[in-house]
């Protein structure tokens, strides 16, 4: 098992005291490919170090895969004060072959089986788990440690160095993507068993956190798989909750805490939670529920609000979604390019302060994920805030274009184009849409040149987009936190600046998939739509050493007594930093300030 391990020598070690370091710890993948780890580390003053292993993307690989295609990282590891954790590789064994982690801290494998007996090709007829080891750095030295592989518990003693070693952590179960299995995935309501195109939860005080919003997300919405006589359906879950909440978290600018349930102050308002999830068949779908931080149940000091006609006169207390709207609604439907009756909405939800106090109020009406360019499913918002500060609302879908069109979910990584196409000339509409969208689509598929179009509007329309957004074959690129480095502009992808705006160094910030390169040979990672960095200032460049060379913080003052020898590799980040003394350096670490002269370096 040991030679599994990454060993770090003593001459890399000093090596390190000038690169960036990982503090939060190291992710691993088959065939070592580095994956930064998922939603950070917190630190405890506890003796307990808690890992969860996660397999990331089972369901964009086939039937006959080699195991080194898929993606492993350790997930938000918690360690005590002031650990580092290190991984081994991965290795990937069916789930009757390694069921889990035995008490005593070794691997479950059945009879027979030891970890030289990892899967080489993948089959979508198996259930696989994945397994690595880690190494623990920085502990007390000969003290018992409690080490937790998902739920199972089991102990470790450090050594007299304060480092524990070979301590395996194994994920839960995955499997590919198996097309013969039918159905597509969608979310029901736990209590009711209905359907729901979106939802919300409400949590109290004592729920501010990752942990509290997931739970209370999977105590109220389960998943479904449509279903066919005659055929095997597939089954369905959610890809990872906790992830989800911590990304919505970060958009609305709501910063968690380091401790194990990652909580957070009180919002100043409610804020959405984009869950995604699958079936086994590798399809895939979004889900949207608004996260309420204010007592949001219904009760008579909340507005109160009517809709007529909906299932006779349907009334609101606190936040509620509706799932279908009668076609005797008569604002439920818009034609493409229409204008969304906002007072009409307005007038049809009447509303009270409250249950007791039936002084009328106007509701606010939310139609800015409506586009009316493109036929489809939108959420509308209705809204109404009385002098107590309690909020009623009332959400639903409304209709862009035609009754009874199929409609598809869009997946991306940014902004879908819209396109004109007449006979064989394919051009941009200028309109676009979103990821997430439900647009409306119309007949078979079309190709030109070597791309595929579905018709969007209607059966006649010219405007059609790419068929891999809304057929389920485009598959959103993994966003993973990385480090820059060094200061780094944004710039489109014609390499022009964009905006003035620039990252700092030591800064985070998601880059979309791997490093890819612009049309003029530049490596980039793409950060959002049209948006890119350099690659050289967050992953840097490695160079060798013509010169023994020492590492400085200022133009006069060394960082510290370490001479890098001659021949030696360093890795160099963004363009080179002249100083007050005339030289040119290249940063070599931090966040603490480090250079290396330009010149120590080979041509």
């Amino acid at each position: 098992m040991k030679k599994n391990l990454r060993i770090v020598s003593a001459a890399a070690a000093a090596l390190l005291a000038v690169a960036p370091v990982a503090a939060a710890g190291v992710s691993t993948v088959f065939a070592d490919t580095n994956v930064t780890v998922v939603g950070g580390t917190t630190n405890n003053s506890s003796t307990t170090a808690a890992f969860k292993l996660s397999v990331t993307n089972p369901l964009s690989l086939t039937d006959g895969d080699p195991a080194s295609k898929l993606t492993v990282s350790l997930a938000n590891p918690t360690l005590p004060a002031g650990a580092a954790v290190s991984t081994s590789s991965a290795k990937v064994f069916t789930s009757t072959q390694l069921t889990g982690v035995k008490s005593d801290g070794t691997p479950a494998f059945a009879d027979g089986v030891d970890d030289s007996k990892n899967a080489n090709n993948l089959s979508v007829k198996e259930t696989y788990r994945a397994l690595v080891y880690v190494t623990i750095t920085g502990l007390k030295a000969d003290t018992t440690y409690t080490l937790k592989s998902g739920t199972t518990e089991y102990t470790r003693k450090s050594d007299k160095s304060g480092v524990i070693s070979n301590a395996p952590v194994v994920s839960d179960t995955f499997n590919l993507a198996n097309t013969a299995l039918t159905g597509a995935p969608y979310v029901k309501d736990v209590t009711t068993g209905r359907a729901v195109d979106a939802g919300s939860v409400d949590v109290s005080s004592n729920s501010y956190s990752v942990l509290g919003v997931t739970q209370a997300i999977e105590n109220k919405y389960t998943l479904g798989v449509t279903t066919s006589n005659g055929t095997t359906p597939a089954t369905a879950h959610f890809t990872d909750v906790k992830k989800d909440v911590r990304d919505a978290l970060k958009a609305v600018g709501v910063t968690t805490k380091n401790d194990a349930a990652e909580s957070f102050d009180k919002p100043a308002a409610s804020f959405p939670v984009t869950l995604h999830f699958y079936a086994t068949n590798g399809k895939t779908g979004t889900f949207m529920v608004t996260v309420n931080p204010n007592p949001t149940a219904g009760d008579a000091s909340f507005p109160a609000m009517t809709l007529n006609g909906y299932n006779g006169n349907k009334s609101f207390n606190g936040t509620e979604s509706i799932d279908v709207l009668p076609d005797s609604v008569k604002f439920n439907y818009v034609p493409v390019n229409g204008t969304v009756d906002t007072d009409a909405i307005a007038k049809a939800f009447a509303t009270t302060v409250s249950s007791t106090d039936v002084t009328p109020m106007t509701p606010t009406v939310d139609v800015s994920k409506v586009n009316t360019k493109v036929a489809g499913k939108y959420p509308v918002t209705v809204s109404a805030t009385n002098a107590e500060g309690k909020t009623t609302k009332a959400v639903f879908y409304l209709t862009v274009g035609v009754k009874g069109a199929e409609y598809k979910t869009v997946q991306s990584d940014g902004d879908v184009p819209v396109y004109k196409i007449e006979g064989n000339t394919v051009t941009d509409s200028k309109t676009t849409v979103k990821n997430g969208d439900q647009i409306a689509t119309f007949g078979d598929p079309i190709k030109v040149g070597d791309k595929s179009y579905t018709r969007v509007n209607s059966a006649t329309s010219n405007l059609y987009v790419e068929s891999k957004y809304v057929d389920g074959s485009f598959k959103p690129a993994d966003k993973v936190k990385k480090t820059v480095m060094h200061n780094a502009y944004i710039y489109d992808k014609d390499h022009k600046r964009v905006g003035t705006n620039m990252l700092r160094a030591y800064s985070t910030v998601e880059v979309i998939g791997a490093a890819t390169k612009l049309a003029d040979g530049s490596l980039v990672y793409s950060i959002g739509d049209n948006q890119y960095v350099m690659a050289d200032n967050i992953d840097g460049t490695s160079r060798t050493l013509s010169h023994n060379a020492y590492v400085y913080k200022t133009s006069k003052k060394r960082a510290n007594r370490k001479v890098l020898k001659a021949g030696s590799q360093v890795t160099t980040f963004g363009s080179p930093y002249t100083f007050k003394n005339g030289k040119a350096y290249y940063r070599v670490g931090g966040p603490a300030k480090q250079y290396v002269k330009v010149a120590n370096f080979a041509k």
